[in-house]
């Protein structure tokens, strides 16, 4: 009885000291961290770029600190601060840009020539708005949407001889202006060439003059590129980028194609096809030791600019075909000039490994984008026909501008005749040849050009955004003919 007494008194002393020890680590308290152990949040860090473009903010408000708006319809920048100097570049209405304190004041610019950021000097009496900051102006409103597909809205004049405004019309001066053109219409249509030339000269007694409000008669096919519309007693006119007026009725707004070529690299390379014809693919029909193709009748016919797969050229039948993956996984047949095939080529000499450089490709209607030796961008594109060549050999890209206008009388037969204002992302690389936009068409893939590469809108404002030179911000063009800026080479084979 006394052990079991012991035993019971022992195991009632242990749970005692157990629930005392519990009861004691319960109670304890954990002391915190200190503050050289805590963990703490991480701030974010600036980003590369971030950094960087802090830094040129900081030397753009160090080196110029003035801030500048175009007011005038187009200002040359110069090399040196004369108007006999070279011309850098070209600012437009409604550009914003940087300039520098302190302006020379000479006489061919008693408003001062100022220096403008990245180089260069712009006389700020040509048409330049200038202050400590940048204030809202009608001009920044105007300018060219370096940020979209197309720099400016663009219409198609659809009527013959449509009159172009200085300012708004009134009606009666409207139907006076449209009284002169029918006039001089059926002058024309009569062949009296000399009398329609007199009635526009104010020449022909009780016949509708010309009226001087009318900055000139546009011809039917003509565009004209718009940066805002305004009215007049209900009547809608589109305001030139001059500052001109044609109503809106007259005109037909263009987009242009909303084709674009392929950004390559991370698995996606050269060769690049697209079908620049309609057409159905083609089966092989082995008859004994016979060959035909046939349309196969189980694929639709694939429509025009659409990028396809391809494998090869093959000769049958003593023409060139191109196999293709069709659509059902099987391979399939496309006639020669049914598809352009963009290729890769070997780099020019001297070429930088990250230097970006062009080549078109007259023979495939094709152009490819290269950095160095590697393709980065391909697509197809339209060249000169026939009796308008695309020059081919190496160049340099002499002159980029965000906009240029691009006209031919057609010479003395007129069969040419054509004016586009503002041919947008224009690159000339030889004369008045240039890669530019072409929202005029869409047939990209065939000869159609009057010498220069077009391109759609979406491919050429790629091209531009990826060439040498750089236009600065704020800039509409720039050269690189004695400048210092460096042009990209396009290489054009046959």
């Amino acid at each position: 009885m006394a052990r079991n007494l012991a035993f019971v008194g022992a195991l009632l002393l242990a749970v005692i000291t157990l629930v005392s020890g519990l009861s004691a680590l319960v109670g304890k308290k954990v002391p915190r961290k200190s503050a050289q152990t805590a963990t703490t949040l991480a701030l974010p860090q600036e980003s590369e770029s971030e950094r960087a473009r802090r830094e040129f903010e900081a030397m753009l408000n160090r080196e110029y600190p003035l801030h500048g708006v175009v007011t005038g319809i187009q200002l040359t920048v110069r090399k040196e601060p004369s108007s006999d100097s070279i011309p850098m570049g070209w600012l437009r209405l409604g550009g914003h840009v940087r300039l520098a304190r302190d302006p020379l004041i000479r006489p061919d610019c008693q408003s001062g020539w100022y220096r403008i950021h990245p180089k260069g000097h712009v006389c700020a009496g040509a048409g330049l708005s200038i202050g400590e900051n940048i204030t809202a102006s009608e001009a920044l409103i105007r300018a060219a949407k370096r940020d979209s597909v197309l720099p400016y809205r663009y219409l198609f004049v659809k009527e013959p001889q449509t009159p172009e405004w200085y300012q708004l019309p009134s009606r009666e001066e409207q139907r006076a202006a449209e009284a002169h053109a029918l006039r001089y219409l059926e002058f024309l249509r009569q062949g009296k060439m000399e009398l329609a030339e007199r009635l526009r000269a104010g020449k022909l007694p009780n016949e509708p003059p010309p009226l001087p409000q009318v900055a000139r008669f546009l011809e039917h096919g003509f565009f004209v590129a718009s940066n805002g519309v305004e009215i007049r007693a209900k009547r809608r006119f589109v305001r030139t980028i001059r500052g001109t007026y044609v109503k809106e009725a007259q005109l037909e707004e263009r987009q242009g194609s909303s084709f674009a070529g392929v950004e390559l690299g991370q698995g996606i390379g050269l060769p690049q096809a697209w079908v620049i014809r309609t057409g159905r693919p083609l089966m092989l029909e082995v008859q004994g030791e016979s060959m035909r193709l046939i349309e196969d009748p189980s694929l639709p016919p694939i429509p025009r600019l659409t990028r396809v797969e391809w494998l090869r050229r093959q000769r049958i039948g003593g023409q060139i075909y191109h196999v293709i993956r069709a659509a059902n996984g099987e391979e399939r047949y496309l006639r020669d000039w049914y598809v352009a095939v963009a290729e890769r080529i070997p780099p020019p000499r001297r070429i930088a490994q990250d230097e970006v450089w062009v080549h078109v490709d007259l023979s495939s209607q094709t152009l490819v984008v290269y950095r160095g030796s590697e393709p980065i961008y391909a697509t197809i594109v339209s060249t000169g026909t026939p009796n308008h060549e695309t020059p081919t050999g190496e160049f340099t890209i002499r002159r980029k501008m965000v906009s240029d206008t691009m006209a031919d009388s057609g010479g003395a037969t007129g069969e040419d005749n054509y004016r586009i204002e503002e041919v947008p992302w224009t690159q000339y690389f030889e004369k008045s040849i240039a890669l530019h936009g072409a929202f005029w068409h869409s047939q990209f893939g065939i000869p159609r050009s009057h010498g220069c590469v077009n391109l759609s809108p979406k491919d050429a404002r790629w091209l531009f955004e990826h060439t040498l030179p750089e236009v600065p911000e704020g800039w509409h063009g720039v050269s690189t003919e004695s400048t210092g800026f460096r042009g990209s080479k396009v290489i054009v084979t046959p």
